[in-house]
């Protein structure tokens, strides 16, 4: 019989841990900004976020408003914060991994705080040409053959439209996927 080996919780607590609001006037201003700087640097250790997602986060876990936009400001000057690389590499991986079309792209990327300015410049860097060859990758792999009447055809534009393609780049990966199959 085998056994299951059961997981003891560390001496961690997974809750944020929040300054003990009658302690912080006795420690000192270069003590707190270290600790605004530590949970920072694990909060972003993980995977790339948004100055919107690490001020909410500092905020939540306590930090003081000044100390935050402090921590913020040093951290994107010091190049580990980036919006646009956070709206690129997020682009890139969503329209790989999942078929995402870029109006579902451009939804959650506004979401999570990201400036207009840079969602356009991401969402305007893919080609309308590119869109579509990616509308038809997608059909081809979720419906596999090209549709036959109205109805699989009003189904594979459904497919897009759900993954954020718009309905002109729809109709053109439709037709395309309908000529490249026959």
């Amino acid at each position: 019989m085998i056994r299951r080996q059961r997981f003891r919780s560390s001496s961690k607590s997974l809750k944020p841990k929040l300054p003990d609001p009658l302690g912080s006037e006795d420690r000192s201003e270069d003590a707190r900004r270290q600790d605004a700087l530590d949970r920072a640097f694990s909060f972003i250790s993980r995977r790339e976020r948004t100055q919107a997602q690490l001020v909410s986060r500092l905020e939540r876990d306590g930090v003081e408003e000044g100390l935050v936009a402090d921590v913020v400001g040093q951290m994107v000057a010091d190049g580990y914060i980036s919006d646009q690389r956070y709206a690129a590499l997020y682009a890139e991986d969503r329209r790989n991994l999942d078929g995402w079309g870029n109006e579902r792209i451009a939804s959650h990327l506004r979401e999570v705080g990201i400036s207009p300015e840079i969602v356009a410049a991401v969402v305007d860097s893919r080609s309308h040409s590119d869109q579509v060859d990616d509308g038809v990758a997608v059909l081809s792999e979720r419906v596999g053959k090209p549709p036959s009447d109205e109805r699989e055809r009003e189904r594979a534009l459904g497919v897009l439209a759900r993954r954020g393609y718009s309905l002109e780049v729809a109709y053109e990966a439709v037709r395309k996927f309908e000529r490249a199959e026959q």
